[in-house]
Formats: structure tokens, C-alpha cells, sequence
């Protein structure tokens, strides 16, 4: 459990980034605070589908946060190099339970 620390913290970052950003819009903010919520129990809990959900997510945050840093939004940074960290993890973490698989085939 504690491999997966740094990707549901992530998660519970932007959980609580949404939340303050919700009492701006409502409406659109507290979706992600709520899925934000359910990804980080999941992965906390090492539950497969959370994770492969969180790695596309953690994914397309990046890929945006990317997009808005190249834009001038140097706030952004920040989000990038979190959502960086998490899909790190992630896919580490992956990795080295498709390493134990293997070996437990052979």
C-alpha cells in the first residue's frame, strides 16, 4: 500500500484544488472534486480498474497542464510536475506487478 502513496496524494491535491476552485463554478468543478475523491480511495486500496482509470486521467491532466504551461500559464507547472510524479508512480507500480506475474509463471 504504501507504493501508491504519492499517486493518491496527487489525487487528493487536486481533489482539494477543485474544491476551492468550486466556489467559483459549481457545477463544473465538483464532478472532478467527486472523481478526484473515488480515484484515490481506489488507488489507495491498490484496485486495478482505479488505477488504469487514474493513469489516463493523471494522463490527460498533464498532457493539459503541458499545454497550458507552453500557453503562459506558469501556475500550471506545478500541476505538471504533480500529475508527472503521479503517472510515474502509477506506472511503476504496474510494472513491478507485471514483474512479479511473470515470475510467478515461469
Amino acid at each position: 500500500m504504501a507504493k501508491l502513496k504519492l499517486a493518491a496524494g496527487v489525487l487528493l491535491f487536486q481533489a482539494a484544488v477543485n474544491s476551492y476552485q468550486s466556489i467559483k463554478s459549481p457545477w463544473v468543478y465538483l464532478p472532478f472534486v467527486a472523481l478526484d475523491l473515488i480515484l484515490a480511495l481506489g488507488v489507495w486500496k491498490e484496485n486495478r480498474p482505479a488505477i488504469k482509470v487514474a493513469l489516463v486521467y493523471l494522463g490527460i491532466d498533464l498532457f493539459l497542464a503541458i499545454f497550458y504551461l507552453m500557453a503562459g500559464v506558469y501556475l500550471q507547472g506545478i500541476t505538471a510536475i504533480l500529475d508527472f510524479l503521479g503517472v510515474h508512480n502509477l506506472i511503476g507500480y504496474i510494472m513491478e506487478q507485471m514483474r512479479e506475474e511473470g515470475e510467478e509463471g515461469s
